[in-house]
């Protein structure tokens, strides 16, 4: 009972230990993807003021052509009506672009934006924005990493089938050595040196699984990790998380649609002029913070997709070498066992 519940305690530590490294890869990853993310949008201008069309302040409605709503004068009373409008640009200064970019605010309502934006998608209101080059290039930097986790998951197996093959060649050779044992004098005469051969044999045949054991195993254990397994397994580690860039690729492109949209709707429904420039602005904006972003995420991906030809090659020679390693210590010790040969069985 007592080494029952050891067995169970030692298996639920494992399994515990496994979830903590998890977790910790995981939170590693997503940390890295966040980095990844502010690199390419430091890169590509995407966080500068200028490019952002959400903190654009509405122009107060103009009383020839429109009057308040309630929310409106709501809105205006809570947090004070939006400045006088500049006449050259034809905007309402905003006093503080960093800040309002980082308010509750500007999240919450580039949220509704976005969610309001897919909803008309499904609707058949609106078209989704397709970018087949683009889903192929992502398509392939995801299988590369899809492959090279495979990679990994077959070197380990290959590295305990090597182990397990040693194993059980070991215990066979043991037991067809132990048939040759005795315990009785053999004697002399023809039959008696035939024995005496065999016996002979099987020393040998112990000696070079000992070799194989205690010497080519391990060697090729060490070539397999060195040649594939090791650099496999940090490529693994180290491969770029873009997912989170690729998420506010598509956000940037569901801003650049809505904009579009409520552009056309000004152009067709809105009674006060000087609601349409402000739109245009806002789409204009939120065009050049897409296709920016955009075009430095293509650049990067593609180099990346590029590098799994150089990646293939490397790992195509390692795995090579270290099969003809393997083959060649193999072929060295049992060369041993070339002399000694029992006769044909007449």
């Amino acid at each position: 009972m007592a080494k029952t519940m050891a067995q169970l305690s030692a298996a639920t530590n494992r399994m515990v230990h496994r979830v903590q490294a998890y977790r910790a890869k995981a939170a590693a990853r997503k940390q890295g993807g966040k980095l990844l993310l502010q690199q390419l949008q430091d890169e590509s201008g995407a966080k500068d003021p200028s490019l952002v069309p959400g903190i654009m302040i509405t122009p107060p409605p103009d009383p020839r052509y429109s009057t308040p709503t309630l929310s409106q004068t709501l809105k205006y009373k809570i947090f004070g009506a939006p400045g006088p409008i500049d006449p050259a640009t034809g905007r309402v200064e905003i006093p503080d672009p960093v800040a309002a970019k980082a308010s509750m605010w500007y999240k919450v309502k580039g949220s509704r934006r976005r969610t309001s934006q897919q909803m008309a998608v499904k609707l058949g209101k609106a078209q989704k924005h397709h970018d087949e080059d683009f889903e192929l290039l992502w398509a392939g930097v995801q299988r590369q990493e899809l492959l090279l986790n495979k990679i990994k998951t077959d070197g380990k197996r290959l590295a305990a089938a090597i182990q397990e093959q040693a194993d059980a060649a070991k215990s066979m050779a043991s037991h067809i050595a132990s048939l040759a044992e005795t315990s009785i004098e053999l004697g002399e005469g023809p039959e008696a040196d035939a024995r005496r051969a065999v016996v002979e044999r099987a020393r040998q045949l112990m000696e070079v699984m000992d070799v194989m054991d205690q010497d080519v195993r391990p060697a090729c254990l060490e070539q397999l990790g060195n040649s594939v397994n090791k650099p496999v397994g940090q490529l693994c580690e180290e491969f770029p998380a873009y997912q989170q860039c690729v998420d506010k690729r598509t956000h940037y492109m569901l801003d650049m649609d809505a904009y579009e949209r409520k552009l056309q709707k000004a152009r067709q429904f809105a009674k006060d002029p000087a609601k349409v420039p402000h739109r245009e602005e806002q789409f204009t904006k939120a065009q050049r913070r897409y296709t920016y972003f955009s075009d430095k995420l293509v650049e990067d991906l593609t180099l990346l997709d590029a590098n799994r030809y150089e990646l293939a090659g490397f790992l195509i020679e390692g795995f090579v070498e270290m099969q003809e390693f393997q083959s060649q210590r193999q072929k060295d010790v049992l060369a041993g066992l070339a002399q000694g040969k029992l006769p044909p069985k007449q």
